[in-house]
């Protein structure tokens, strides 16, 4: 690791930290500042003065920085994709203002100023970035001047070395330069680049390389202290989540299903309480209003429950608001055995996706508050509350059932790796067209892959959804 990775990396956390207070200090100043004071007076100046106010703004950026630690934007690295950086900071930023609002709600100690949240939260998000751009830019400002590069060494020829050639002279911010090539593994050959040029990392591009010269470069870089990369071959490409561990004497390998295990696992947990709790109670009176029209619309329940097959393949009852009218109510307002028998009669033909799965975009069994219900997805909000029982989460695989399941086969069944979620990066993708086996292709992607980043991610982009796509079935 350079000093120069090690300087900028360790710049970040106390430039994020500054970043917020001056974020928090910010909003408290526009709130009480002569225009706003004109627009509306405020008290909680009063009760909480700028010194106290700045106490709790250290502590929630205190832990604002621990949820940036969490999502790896402290790892030592000599570059980041923007965009990558960006969602991390606004999730880590969310998260940490999510626990500051529920505590608001919980408590009757803190100011109740909704403006001073929000300024604070957009401010803190822009000079967050701005700082961390201003670090970025510098350091690749010093990576193409030649500072604090990294000496590559390759080894092997073909289409990999090519390829990373030419990226780190085409990219040279990326901070890499090749100062050497060796086809044929020699440790003469070796300590000659390295007397002469210098090597702080060698990148292995064969990945058909004999054992015997991969265990001469490991040698060579643990003799030396080199850092050491290689191309995987094809079981390991497929080897997505790797941990090392060690039985007695005996090294292992072990190839988890998904990330989300362990730590994992309790950071989606705590992300869907939170966030299916917020939920619930920002859309309690869509859920009012809802209730009220499917009463008024049809006869039956409120709410439809169903049987769905969730994680481990263990079954639970999902909760939906009724959309449909009830097979056994009959007459004008009902409709119930008129919409089921024609139903049927269309069924055969009129199945609109490929797949175990069945979709009719103009079910006769709907009823008219239903389609509207539908056609906004506000009869998928009650599983809200399966979210907070523990039986799905957020974000997901989409939750089928048990005679659906009997026609997967053995790749698609890994959907059961982990619970089922009210909105998941197939939906994200293309909503309901997808066809069966793209879905599950997309599905199994976000389980092998998953992150905190990757379901904020797909948080803004389902909230993007139900206020532009009308097109749910």
């Amino acid at each position: 690791m350079k000093r120069s990775e090690l300087f900028f990396g360790a710049m970040l956390v106390p430039v994020d930290y500054f970043a917020l207070l001056v974020a928090g200090a910010g909003a408290y100043f526009l709130r009480v500042s002569g225009p706003a004071q004109e627009l509306r007076p405020v008290a909680f100046a009063l009760d909480l003065p700028l010194t106290e106010y700045m106490q709790l703004v250290a502590i929630v950026s205190a832990a604002i920085i621990g949820v940036f630690a969490i999502q790896g934007l402290y790892t030592l690295q000599a570059t980041r994709r923007t965009v990558d950086e960006f969602t991390r900071i606004l999730g880590g930023i969310t998260i940490g203002f999510m626990l500051v609002i529920g505590y608001i709600f919980f408590s009757a100690e803190l100011f109740q100023s909704r403006f001073i949240v929000l300024a604070a939260y957009a401010l803190a998000i822009v000079f967050v970035t701005f700082g961390r751009i201003f670090i970025k830019r510098t350091q690749q400002t010093l990576l193409r001047r030649g500072m604090g590069v990294h000496r590559v060494l390759l080894a092997g020829n073909g289409q990999f070395a090519d390829e990373l050639i030419n990226l780190f002279q085409q990219r040279p911010q990326l901070g890499y330069r090749v100062v050497g090539t060796v086809a044929h593994v020699e440790w003469a050959m070796l300590e000659e680049v390295y007397r002469r040029m210098g090597i702080d990392e060698v990148i292995q591009t064969d990945p058909t390389m004999p054992a015997d010269d991969n265990l001469l470069l490991l040698d060579f870089c643990e003799q030396y202290k080199i850092d050491y990369r290689y191309v995987p071959n094809l079981f390991e490409t497929h080897a997505v989540n790797v941990h090392y561990r060690q039985l007695g004497t005996v090294p292992l390998l072990e190839l988890s299903r998904t990330p989300l295990e362990g730590w994992g696992r309790i950071a989606k947990r705590t992300f869907d309480v939170i966030g299916s709790f917020i939920g619930l109670i920002v859309s309690l009176p869509i859920l009012l209003i809802a209730s009220f029209a499917i009463k008024s619309n049809s006869a039956g329940p409120i709410f439809y429950r169903q049987v769905r097959v969730g994680r481990n393949m263990k079954p639970f009852e999902i909760i939906k608001f009724r959309s449909m009218y009830l097979k056994d109510c009959v007459g004008p307002r009902y409709g119930g055995r008129q919409a089921a028998e024609k139903y049927e009669k269309l069924r055969s033909a009129a199945n609109e996706r490929s797949g175990p799965l069945f979709k009719m975009r103009n079910d006769p069994r709907i009823t008219k508050v239903g389609r509207f219900l539908r056609r906004w997805r506000v009869d998928e909000l009650p599983q809200l509350i399966n979210v907070l029982k523990g039986e799905m989460s957020l974000f997901g695989p989409r939750p089928h059932l048990a005679e659906e399941i009997a026609r997967y086969d053995k790749y698609q069944r890994k959907l059961f790796t982990i619970k089922p979620g009210v909105s998941g990066m197939a939906q994200v993708a293309g909503n309901a067209g997808l066809p069966f086996d793209e879905e599950a292709r997309i599905d199994i992607a976000y389980i092998e892959s998953w992150s905190l980043r990757l379901d904020f991610i797909l948080l803004l982009k389902t909230l993007k959804i139900l206020f532009t796509d009308r097109n749910a079935i």
